[in-house]
């Protein structure tokens, strides 16, 4: 189980930096409950465990060509910027309006959003490739297609670990979020999505 312990590791510490996924999911903890930032959490770590099972194996059953990922980089980076505007321009908000969502279909849509924010990450593959290399280097197991699969397990059990403990840390502390910081506390969070956005368009387009 050595190739699981060290995807686990791996897919724990790799989403600890900010990123689209972070920002939405205490976003949306606090606007519409655990269980709608954990859906969200989930689709980004079943596109983890794809991804990198895929990197990991030298596997190409899923080809896109160049056009057709780019599009879809495209449609996620502005998709991201469309949330960011929709939130940094809200209205002033107060608790009272939240409402915790728990209906299956709401947490089908978190979930895909999830799936969304992960893949439009235009440095995604070539971080995951990075990656996989360096633990192969490693030579710490066996190379073989199941270890290839928990190491991939691994790293998506490790990814879903981290956004319970960032759940868990936002629902121990937003009760001390009074209503009046909520409306800038959705600003930032907008403003991040903006800038983050940006940031992933400028890799995408001019890299």
């Amino acid at each position: 189980m050595i190739a699981f312990v060290v995807g686990f590791f791996i897919g724990f510490l790799m989403c600890i930096p900010i990123g689209p996924i972070n920002v939405w999911v205490i976003n949306t903890k606090i606007k519409k409950g655990s269980l709608n930032a954990m859906s969200i959490a989930l689709g980004g770590s079943l596109m983890d465990f794809i991804y990198f099972f895929i990197i990991m194996s030298g596997l190409s059953f899923i080809e896109f060509n160049e056009s057709t990922v780019q599009t879809l980089k495209t449609f996620g980076i502005i998709m991201i910027f469309a949330l960011g505007i929709k939130e940094l321009f809200s209205k002033n908000i107060d608790s009272s309006e939240f409402k915790k969502e728990k209906e299956i279909h709401k947490l089908v849509g978190a979930f895909f959003l999830g799936v969304v924010l992960y893949t439009s990450n235009p440095t995604l593959i070539f971080s995951m490739t990075a990656l996989a290399a360096f633990i192969k280097s490693l030579s710490l197991y066996p190379t073989s297609i199941i270890n290839h699969f928990f190491v991939a397990a691994g790293l998506a059990i490790g990814s879903a670990i981290w956004f319970l403990f960032l759940i868990t840390f936002v629902k121990r502390f937003e009760e001390k979020i009074k209503d009046k910081y909520l409306t800038y506390f959705n600003k930032i969070s907008g403003a991040l999505m903006v800038c983050i956005s940006i940031f992933m368009g400028k890799n995408l387009f001019f890299n």
